[in-house]
């Protein structure tokens, strides 16, 4: 596996980056691949881990499915997945599983999370603390766009962006004009 920013195991990167209350775990830009998400998902040091960072690491769907297993990581709020490779699968894992009940903060950014994952998302009854979701570029089209504004489920969010996910102007204002999200703040849709 190329690991141009990180040539240590799993085992000592959770060692140098698991905060001493052992509630967050940074490993932005570590390529730790699903292997390592494996690994983490059956950690007994992250029985506390409330916030994740993944961004970078080479992560598809097998990995996040993996977490969703986790009988450890089950109290997470910020899940931060930008620039891997999840697609809907993942997307579906992490909205059915109650492991994620808590999570207020889920960053999809530039993934390959489509229509069914928006939608899934969209319907999860796990997901109802959400506050902030990002899925802009991925490629949830005007689909996943309409299922996202007649959600019941989302009505928490305060930030969601969905850029450069293949919205034409009609999935654009179907988001706009939603009343799926009365505690909307912000939303970036360019």
């Amino acid at each position: 596996m190329n690991k141009p920013f990180n040539d240590d195991p799993i085992e000592v990167l959770v060692k140098k980056f698991l905060t001493q209350n052992g509630t967050v775990l940074d490993l932005r830009l570590k390529y730790i691949g699903d292997e390592g998400l494996e690994y983490l998902a059956q950690c007994p040091e992250l029985v506390d881990l409330e916030v994740l960072n993944l961004e970078r690491n080479e992560i598809t769907d097998k990995g996040v499915k993996a977490l969703a297993g986790s009988s450890i990581i089950t109290n997470l709020k910020e899940l931060h997945l930008e620039r891997n490779g999840i697609g809907d699968g993942g997307a579906k894992a992490i909205a059915g599983c109650a492991n994620f009940s808590y999570l207020n903060f889920l960053n999809f950014w530039k993934n390959k999370v489509g229509a069914e994952g928006a939608q899934a998302i969209a319907n999860s009854t796990i997901l109802v603390n959400l506050k902030s979701l990002d899925l802009a570029q991925n490629n949830i089209g005007d689909e996943g766009a309409k299922a996202l504004a007649e959600s019941d489920t989302l009505a928490g969010l305060e930030l969601l962006e969905v850029f450069g996910s293949g919205l034409t102007d009609g999935g654009k204002k179907q988001i706009k004009e939603s009343t799926a999200f009365p505690k909307l703040q912000t939303l970036v849709l360019e």
